[in-house]
């Protein structure tokens, strides 16, 4: 197999380009250089001659493959040498243009303005770089001649492309998942259509193996077509598009004859008079071609055939479908999982199933997994595994690299003749993305933003931005299925197994998975030419992880990838922001996202090729002033560093400066004056209007490039309103979400006039689809506000405009989706001012999705469409509606909301709810604080009875819930604070049962067979009616908290039928002073917590039969002092917390036994605890297995350094209120430890003091250290 395939087209062409740069050349004439570069060009372009034919031979020629790969190595460090020459020329640039007269500039040494170009060449080792480059071209050119390299080929060998080409016959039987496909296409094939074309034209869709061949074939020999068409032709078209051949083939099934034609016109000619006559139906399968005029010249005679004749075609490309068709494209997808094995299955075994062989049964949907579903791939396999017949065969196929050995597999090559054809600067941004991790769900912009920092993305036309051609560029791969959308989320995409693994082929040593370096024990060599790193981001990273890094001294891109649930929080050794980051002088895609970062070195401004800088989620407070020093800086992301309070002074040095991302910076409240000159930005996220003179609010002038979201901040300190007039929003098209806000504080400074006709000047764009407004100080909004030209507008927000006593005309916005309205305090009614003119038969809001009203403190009218009228006011895809804060609103029309599902009012009268009818949609409501209410049967004038999840909150007066009738889909119901509520009606169905504060309450539902989730919490009246035993084989989560008089016995009956339970909880039960007699024989428990429970004073017997038991908290049991229960814990513990119990002493406990246990917390238990050994030091008292420990509140705890040198597996430990502990474990373990958390030991403080105590070097590397709750590294906290 060819690893690593080399396509240097696109490379060596920027490359060619920068060569000639005048700017560059002007720069190093006076030294000579620029003669050398010419050289350079010379030589490159004979290389680059050949370049194709190597190409080609790559595969068979290992020499070629050699010489490609030098090749690329040399076209990198050649890439590099000529961005650090044009850096330097853009200094001197920046130099040239300072402000010699400022009083800056003057106390700065000449010497240190004025660098020489030879102290350059020195400082940089620029010549001796020269020299070296100048040798390695030199030798490439001369191995031309030796490998015979041949100038200006075109396409590809004939090795790439040789295909054996498939036909119209499938055996059905042997096809498996294709029915619903193949009834679709049947149903487009024999509907009748009104088309001006006689020809119907139908593209199939989809990445190569997923079957678009074998359903045209499906489709092809239905019988059901066989009087639908009077002729039936196939062609396989594949990646040469002949229009010759494809017309003789399809003339040839029509007359079932061969032809000896030579000419197109004569071919053409006969078939349009064979077809003129006749109802067709052709397939043309496997399309490439991507030229309109090519199949403008093939239809032609097939316009001549009847009204209903068809043409299917397959194709990998959407654009290809689009070319030649108007319907949509028919989208193939990949197999399910009963499909795919059922295929697999057909392939290896010769059956449907695997009943014939169940031991491979779970092997073969490992098979299935990894492929993936892609039918192909699980074919390939298939065949592989029919000789192989024991299942140890089977996993050594399954976990082997023979999936993408092209010469035992056709799953490669089929894929890579995609990657064959995509153009050259497409390859080199597909072959970028090996660097993603099979499964990884990656962001649209953010791979723009690393491809346009690598250089894949100069335009050929000046007009065009790189990030719109990237954007281009994506289509692009995403239409020819080599990225797919995620089904998790939609907004990020994924490549399928297969396609990384094409990725991982052709990029080669290029990029490399930190992660996949480190498994399996370095079995493979890494290249020290490696440019490309990336790593799955971890909550506590080791120094260990990264040693290996400083090697790569050619790296331009250090990417952690994090998941969606963790993105931020992550702790980073500082060693590797000191050591290991400022040396990777390649550097141009740099992200530190989500680490808990709380200071940059001022050495981060030495990586002067960077270009992408992702700073997301840090802790950091401010950039070094050495950031501004990155003149060739692209992309900056800050976003939701919410400490950050002051940028770089100098920001307007970053001249190359496109993407200001500084969303989420709710410190950030003044930006640094340069900002203003950075006009080239064109996302700029926040915009604080400056209180001094330095940054106003017409400086966003200049900025018309500026796209996306911005939020335009601290408006009171305009105070001229032509500035908010040349601020030309309204000329900034792209710029579509906007935030406008004030200050919050509502002082006599304000004006409501003037903020008036601010808010006025600031008027934008028309494709404006996102406005929100906050701390508004005028006494209305002005009239563009809901103007009909604001068509676009999908969400508008409202929030603490106090002064405004009206709504603006919102109704009649035709794709508002989103409303939320806060904090109005002026508003005493809404009306027909708020809906707009609205005709007879006309919807009001006619998108609206989620409408919200919050704290609207003086509402008290919400009008209907006139006073006279009396028909319900109906918003017909309102889905969640929430009010809450508006205790006056007490006139209200009626309302029709059919669509809504989910409705949640607090603190409003009784009378909002009774205004809602025709609810029949609603499945969630929540109910808090409603005044007077005694049931919620009586708010509606038709119960909704679709309810799935109920909540009511803080209803003093309620009495009852619902009807007695059982509602069938109820689901959750969570009921608190509700003091006289006596009982629960029935419920029927339901999933969980949340009963918090109801200190009335006297009986629960006698009928709960189906709840898997109970929580009772103080209802001090309840009574037992019954036992829960109905429940018992559906309960899965069971908490008791503040009942006083519990006795589980009655309670819950026998604990033998609790099959589901796999939680209990028991807190704060005083009346609770044993467990029933015998063990707790509940076989699926996992989790079971016991606390505050005062009068305890035994454990559970036999806790060692509770064989599925994880997790055992106990706590605040002052009474528990048996400890026999302990001895004998269960097999599987791995986590066991023991706080404020009488259980003594720890020794006889025989924690050391628990080999699966990873988390222990002690805290409150051994007051007489010295150290975690006995005398002789040869008993540890803690299992080795441990991961996690936490200590606090033991009075005369001295050391650590004895008794644990068994826990060799711990990485956490959190030491607390442990006065005399002045010893940690020996160094070793302290090494292996990934947070220390340190508070209220102030003997052990002393030793741990950064840069002082003597545990300060073996502690700096711990990626997280807090003491005192004070990190280490945040010097602002820890003084």
């Amino acid at each position: 197999m060819a690893i690593g395939e080399v396509f240097l087209g696109a490379f060596v062409t920027v490359l060619l380009e920068k060569l000639v740069s005048g700017e560059l050349l002007k720069f190093l004439r006076p030294t000579g250089i620029d003669a050398q570069l010419k050289k350079w060009r010379t030589t490159l372009l004979m290389i680059e001659a050949v370049l194709t034919d190597a190409e080609n031979k790559q595969t068979a020629n290992r020499y070629v493959k050699e010489w490609l790969n030098d090749l690329q190595d040399l076209a990198y460090d050649l890439d590099d040498l000529l961005d650090e020459m044009n850096t330097e020329a853009l200094q001197r640039k920046l130099m040239e243009n300072e402000d010699s007269t400022s009083k800056v500039w003057k106390l700065i040494p000449t010497c240190c303005t004025n660098l020489s170009f030879p102290d350059f060449m020195f400082d940089r080792g620029i010549d001796s770089k020269l020299k070296y480059i100048t040798g390695r071209l030199e030798d490439l050119d001369k191995r031309v001649l030796v490998l015979s390299l041949v100038k200006n080929v075109m396409g590809m060998s004939d090795k790439t492309v040789k295909r054996l080409q498939p036909t119209s016959l499938v055996e059905e039987s042997e096809v498996h998942g294709r029915e619903n496909d193949k009834e679709d296409i049947l149903k487009m094939l024999l509907e009748v259509e009104s088309s001006d074309s006689p020809v119907s034209v139908i593209p199939i869709v989809g990445m190569g193996g997923v079957g678009k061949t074998t359903l045209a074939q499906l489709v092809y020999n239905d019988d059901r077509l066989k009087g639908e068409f009077d002729l039936k032709a196939w062609a396989c078209v594949s990646d040469e598009f002949d229009a010759f051949s494809i017309t003789k083939i399809i003339l040839e099934k029509v007359f079932s004859e061969s032809c000896d034609y030579t000419d197109l016109d004569k071919l053409q000619v006969k078939l349009k008079e064979s077809l003129s006559t006749k109802r067709f139906l052709v397939v043309l399968d496997d399309v490439w071609n991507e030229k309109y005029g090519d199949w403008d010249i093939l239809r032609r005679p097939f316009l001549a055939g009847k009204p209903g004749s068809k043409i299917i075609v397959t194709t990998r490309h959407e654009k290809v479908a689009k070319i030649m068709s108007r319907i949509p494209a028919y989208h193939l997808n990949l197999l399910s999982d009963t499909d795919a094995l059922s295929l697999l299955a057909q392939h290896s075994l010769g059956t449907k199933t695997f009943d014939v062989r169940p031991d491979l049964r779970e092997i073969g949907k490992s098979v299935v997994r990894r492929c993936q579903n892609l039918p192909l791939a699980v074919k390939s396999l298939g065949g592989l595994l029919r000789t192989k017949a024991s299942p140890k065969e089977w996993e050594g196929v399954l976990n082997s690299e023979i999936w993408i050995a092209e010469e035992k597999s056709e799953i490669l090559p089929a894929l890579k003749l995609s990657y064959h054809y995509l153009p050259p600067e497409l390859k080199q941004c597909f072959a970028f993305c090996a660097i993603f991790p099979k499964d990884y769900e990656f962001d649209k912009s953010e791979l723009v933003y690393l491809w346009m920092a690598e250089g894949f993305l100069k335009q050929s036309q000046e007009e065009r931005l790189m990030e719109e051609l990237g954007n281009d560029y994506f289509d692009e791969l995403l239409t020819r299925s080599f990225f797919l959308k995620s089904s998790a989320n939609t907004s990020r995409f994924v490549m399928h197994d297969l396609i990384n693994d094409l990725a991982m082929c052709v990029s080669g040593y290029k990029c490399l998975r930190l992660d996949d370096m480190l498994k399996d024990n370095l079995r493979f060599k890494i290249s020290e030419k490696v440019r490309h790193l990336s790593f799955i981001s971890r909550s506590y990273e080791s120094y260990d992880r990264f040693s290996s890094v400083n090697s790569f001294q050619s790296l331009r891109t250090f990417l952690p990838l994090s998941s969606y649930y963790l993105s931020s929080g992550m702790n980073l050794p500082q060693r590797v922001l000191l050591d290991v980051v400022p040396k990777l002088n390649c550097m141009r895609e740099l992200s530190l996202s989500g680490y808990q970062i709380y200071e940059l070195p001022s050495s981060i401004g030495d990586l002067r090729h960077l270009r992408y800088f992702n700073l997301f989620g840090t802790l950091l407070k401010w950039l070094p002033e050495s950031v501004s020093k990155l003149c060739n800086l692209q992309v900056l992301i800050l976003e939701n560093c919410y400490r950050l309070s002051k940028l770089p002074a100098r920001m307007d040095k970053l001249i190359n400066l496109r993407h200001l991302n500084i969303a989420g910076t709710s410190e950030l409240r003044e930006m640094s004056e340069g900002i203003a000159r950075l006009t080239s930005l064109q996302t700029l996220s926040k915009f604080i209007v400056s209180k001094s003179s330095w940054l106003k609010i017409n400086d966003l002038r200049d900025f018309s490039l500026l796209k996306g979201e911005i939020s335009i901040e601290e408006l009171q300190h305009v105070v001229n309103v032509q500035e908010a007039t040349d601020a030309r929003l309204t000329n900034k098209p792209s710029l579509n979400k906007i935030g406008l806000e004030w200050s919050s504080t509502f002082d006599d400074s304000r004006n409501e006039i003037l903020e008036l006709d601010v808010l006025d000047a600031l008027k934008p764009h028309k494709n404006l689809s996102s406005l929100k407004i906050r701390f508004y100080g005028g006494a209305k909004f002005p009239s563009w506000i809901g103007d009909s030209s604001f068509s676009m507008l999908t969400t508008i927000s409202f929030r603490s405009c106090k002064k405004c006593s009206t709504l603006p005309t919102l109704g009649k916005l035709p794709l508002l989706k989103d409303l939320s309205v806060h904090g109005m305090d002026h508003v005493k009614a809404i009306g027909t001012e708020f809906y707009g003119n609205v005709c007879d038969g006309e919807s009001l809001f006619p998108s609206l999705e989620n409408l919200t009203f919050m704290n609207m403190s003086q509402w008290e009218e919400w009008h209907g469409l006139a006073p006279e009228a009396q028909c319900a006011i109906e918003i017909p895809n309102l889905c969640t509606f929430q009010i809450s804060g508006c205790p006056k609103l007490v006139s209200l029309p009626t309302f029709s909301f059919p669509s809504l599902r989910e409705l949640s009012v607090k603190e409003c009268n009784e009378v909002v709810l009774n205004s809602m009818h025709n609810l029949t949609s609603l499945t969630k409501l929540k109910l808090v604080k409603i005044p007077e209410l005694t049931s919620v049967l009586e708010l509606f004038e038709q119960f909704p009875f679709k309810l799935e999840n109920f909540e009511i909150d803080d209803c003093d007066d309620l009495v009852t819930l619902w009807p007695s009738e059982n509602i069938v889909n109820l689901q959750k119901v969570w009921v608190q604070r509700c003091p006289k509520l006596l009982s629960i009606q029935e419920i029927g169905v339901i999933g969980s049962l949340y009963v918090q504060n109801c200190a009335s309450l006297e009986s629960l539902p006698c009928n709960i067979t189906s709840c898997r989730d109970l929580s009772i919490r103080n209802c001090p009246s309840l009574k037992m009616m019954t036992t829960l035993e109905d429940c018992s084989t559906s309960l899965e989560k069971l908490s008791i908290e503040s009942w006083v008089n519990l006795n589980l016995t009655n309670l819950m009956g026998s604990f033998h039928n609790y099959s589901s339970l796999t939680e209990l909880i028991i807190r704060d039960c005083d009346g609770l002073e044993s467990f029933p007699q015998g063990a707790l024989p509940i076989p699926n428990l996992r989790y079971l917590t016991i606390g505050g429970c005062r009068n305890l004073k035994s454990l559970p017997d036999q806790l060692e039969q509770l064989l599925s038991l994880e997790y055992l908290h106990v706590n605040d049991c002052p009474s528990l002092t048996e400890s026999s229960h302990l001895r004998n814990t269960p097999p599987k513990l791995t986590s066991l917390l023991i706080i404020k119990c009488g259980v003594k002493p720890l020794g006889e406990l025989d924690l050391h036994k628990l080999t699966s246990l990873e988390y222990l917390n002690l805290r409150s238990v051994y007051p007489e605890l010295v150290s975690f050994s006995n005398d002789n030091n040869q008993h540890y008292l803690l299992p080795p297995s441990l991961k996690s420990l936490q200590l606090s509140d033991l009075p005369n705890l001295e050391t650590l350094s004895k008794g644990f040198q068994n826990l060799t597996s711990l990485r956490h430990l959190q030491l607390g209120e442990c006065p005399k502990l002045v010893a940690l474990p020996v160094e070793d373990q302290l090494y292996n430890l990934l947070s220390l958390r340190i508070s209220n030991c102030p003997l052990l403080k002393k030793r741990c003091l950064r840069n002082e105590g003597d545990y300060w070097p073996i502690i700096a590397d711990i990626p997280s250290v807090n003491i005192d709750d004070c990190y280490i590294y945040d010097q602002e906290s820890c003084p």
